[in-house]
């Protein structure tokens, strides 16, 4: 059971970074293109790292402590709302 937890976690992680990626790059968003080239190096292989690290851990099977199953289902779930604010209020907002 604790596998399967652990897998949509770490699927729902590796989407929504993903997602996130898209959102933030993929739109022309002023502050975004204000950064630096090394900050938007830096958050770009912070962002991928996570997304492959969860991808990893899905492939992989992974059956970590009970602790970081809490991690990944936290994290799952803070990248999740973080897509859909971001969607909701610069997407969308933008396309009116």
């Amino acid at each position: 059971m604790e596998v399967l937890v652990n897998a949509i976690a770490n699927l729902v992680i590796a989407v929504s970074v993903s997602l996130f990626v898209v959102a933030i790059f993929g739109s022309n968003n002023k502050t975004i293109n204000s950064l630096s080239q090394f900050e938007k190096l830096f958050i770009r292989i912070g962002l991928s790292a996570t997304a492959c690290g969860a991808l990893f851990n899905l492939l992989t099977l992974s059956n970590p402590q009970s602790t970081e199953i809490l991690m990944n289902i936290g994290l799952s779930l803070i990248f999740s709302w973080g897509v859909h604010f971001h969607f909701k209020y610069f997407i969308k907002k933008k396309k009116k």
